[in-house]
């Protein structure tokens, strides 16, 4: 009964189950071309480490909350009885997860109002499938199995349950959602931002006290606490060792100027040009599911922000729930006739269409530094003209713009300049264009479709990327490929050890876990560089911060410990290129950094010998690195003759004697 159910089901909704076949029929083949992501073969890793019992701090140093590395340790369980490679076992279980996870949603939905809109209850499922399995950035990098993953999974379903219903919550349906809202902080506690704003938007309309009190948010305290007292029971080292520790090697949480500029960073080149598909409530009044979706775009935004890394994991979460907005939104707006195609068709057609020639740059082109948006402020007057007191704001703001690329360069400026232009834009279009038409002007029309366009060629861009397998960073490339060299000349068996000097873990990852090696370091990586250093100082670690050497010393303290463990059989030191652009450094290698310690120099020249030096180049197209439209400094051997090659990754290769 229930295979005829799913095939009735499935014949009556062609118009949902063909896309999402498709996308994630897709995605599977675009993840079987490339190997897996370096936080993947991570979670990977230390699944294994905790299912062999190793512990925080002692046998590894890790920021992250445990329940994610828990799920991995049943998952290597799981593949050592079946007989399964750990990583096919995690890209299987992950893929059904997520399967079930969206058809429950799905389920979830189909109780709330707008499944009565068929159209935008096929959109938010088509955007589920997006936003799980077309990821940007992350796909071409095969990042799927991390605590993104794990968020997504648990999010689907709860932004299904938060849509208005047609039917009051059963006691199953509490309990689902109390475990939802009590799971999503085990994973991260920064995941707790979606459930505080919903619930807090949920209170404000009910204005109770007893709301707190219903059964779904009594079991998410319940959740909280148990977890909270399972973590200082069995591993209290997390909360004395690693929440302190790790605040001393990111600096986005120990330095407020490193906080402010990722932040204007984040407004300038991730979330600034989306947020211009937003226009449409300048003329369309938000329903109760607009002002769901809306929450839940802030949620999102404000995690992103909060989290100030501006890696992979914080910006899947930011467009998958971009994705599920913007679907339903520009269904709305074609919907209410208020951009008609025949008026605008070449603008329409130009921002579908002209992407598709350089997918890279169309949103730089558009909300870049020397691209569209800052065209604004030419253009703006002519329009404003007739109406004194917006202009005399444009004035006061133009002003301001120009101090901030004077003094504080282009992040602060293009993030100024799109926060102005869509407040601009907004108020003109509700206040004053909406006397003179109903529809929306030519401005607003360009940079909503640019904004939805935007998005789309973003996850078109990703896609190509995976099958053209041009990005640097997913594996394998030359990288991976001279690794797996050198691991076969020189260390062969299972046991003989790999130690990776380097600023990024996406070198020493996916690598072990293809090789099938240990990962022996209680970090990742050994990511101390010169600058760790204070610059025109003998000494290895400043003085003036005792914290900050007691982190250091435990670190450096890790990568001499894997040096002298005699199954290391090869150091690779990959001379980081962004060192050329540290002026406040001393322009040394980690390695000659290293050296400042006698005891390290001493032992590391008698037992390894330098075996070759490897520079692997990648090919740049000279257009894109003109600072002022991409922000990219060139390389400072490209500053005199500009070449088409910069250097990507330089190794020193040293193998033990």
């Amino acid at each position: 009964m229930k295979l005829i159910a799913m095939r009735k089901f499935t014949l009556e909704n062609k118009s949902l189950f063909i896309p999402c076949a498709a996308i994630f029929l897709l995605s599977i083949f675009l993840r079987s071309l490339i190997d897996i992501g370096p936080d993947t073969g991570i979670y990977l890793s230390l699944g294994k480490k905790v299912a062999e019992g190793k512990r925080y701090y002692y046998d590894f140093f890790e920021s992250n909350f445990p329940i994610s590395f828990y799920f991995y340790a049943l998952e290597y369980r799981l593949s050592t009885l079946l007989h399964i490679d750990p990583i096919i076992t995690s890209e299987i279980v992950i893929n059904l997860l997520a399967l079930a996870s969206i058809s429950w949603s799905a389920k979830i939905l189909a109780q709330s109002e707008i499944y009565q809109n068929r159209a935008h209850y096929n959109l938010i499922i088509i955007g589920y499938f997006l936003g799980f399995f077309l990821r940007p950035l992350a796909l071409q990098m095969g990042e799927f199995g991390t605590k993104t993953s794990f968020l997504l999974l648990l999010l689907f379903p709860y932004i299904s349950y938060s849509f208005p219903r047609r039917l009051s919550f059963s006691k199953k349906d509490l309990i689902a959602r109390g475990c939802l809202i009590g799971l999503m902080p085990c994973f991260k506690p920064h995941y707790l931002i979606f459930p505080l704003v919903i619930e807090f938007y949920k209170f404000w309309q009910k204005k109770s006290v007893s709301f707190f009190f219903e059964f779904d948010k009594l079991l998410a305290v319940l959740i909280y606490t148990s977890y909270l007292f399972w973590m200082l029971k069995f591993m209290p080292e997390f909360f004395e060792f690693m929440v302190p520790m790790w605040a001393k090697i990111y600096g986005s949480y120990e330095d407020n100027a490193i906080f402010l500029r990722n932040f204007l960073r984040l407004i300038a080149a991730h979330i600034g040009p989306f947020v211009f598909s937003f226009l449409i409530f300048s003329r369309l009044k938000p329903d109760e599911n607009d002002k769901i979706l809306l929450l839940f775009f802030s949620a999102s935004l404000l995690l992103f922000i909060l989290e100030n890394a501006m890696t992979i994991d914080q910006s899947v979460i930011f467009y998958a729930v971009s994705a599920i907005c913007v679907l339903k939104f520009t269904s709305d707006l074609i919907a209410s006739r208020k951009i008609i195609f025949s008026e605008n068709k070449f603008i329409i057609i130009l921002l579908i269409f002209f992407p598709l020639f350089d997918l890279g740059i169309f949103p730089v082109a558009i909300f870049g530094l020397s691209g569209f948006a800052s065209s604004w402020w030419l253009i703006a007057p002519i329009i404003l003209i007739r109406h004194p007191r917006i202009l005399l704001i444009y004035s006061v703001l133009l002003f301001l713009a120009v101090m901030l690329i004077k003094y504080y360069g282009a992040w602060p400026y293009i993030a100024f300049n799109l926060t102005a232009l869509f407040g601009i834009l907004f108020f003109y279009e509700r206040k004053i264009y909406a006397k003179i038409s109903e529809k929306f002007s030519v401005f607003s029309i360009f940079l909503i479709i640019a904004s939805i366009s935007s998005l789309f060629h973003l996850y078109l861009y990703s896609a190509v990327e995976s099958m053209a397998h041009k990005d640097n960073y997913s594996f394998p490339n030359k990288m991976s490929d001279m690794i797996n060299y050198y691991a076969k000349e020189f260390a062969p068996a299972k046991e003989d050890g790999i130690l990776m000097i380097s600023e990024g873990n996406g070198f020493n990852f996916s690598r072990l876990n293809y090789l099938g090696k240990e990962n022996r370091q209680k970090f990742h990586i050994a990511s101390m560089m010169a600058n760790f250093g204070p610059a025109g100082n003998s000494s290895m670690f400043s003085i003036e911060n005792r914290d900050r050497i007691f982190v250091s010393y435990y670190l450096f303290d890790d990568i001499r410990a894997t040096l002298k463990n005699p199954q290391t059989k090869i150091v690779l030191v990959n001379n980081a290129t962004d060192l050329f652009y540290k002026s406040e450094s001393c322009l040394i290698g980690a390695l000659e950094y290293y050296f400042l310690d006698q005891s390290f120099r001493k032992f590391f020249l008698k037992n390894f010998r330098f075996e070759n030096h490897v520079i692997i180049n990648h090919e740049v197209e000279v257009m894109k690195n003109i600072p002022l439209i991409t922000g990219v400094k060139p390389s400072i051997f490209d500053q005199v003759t500009k070449s088409k090659k910069q250097v990507l990754h330089d190794f020193e290769i040293y193998v033990r004697k």
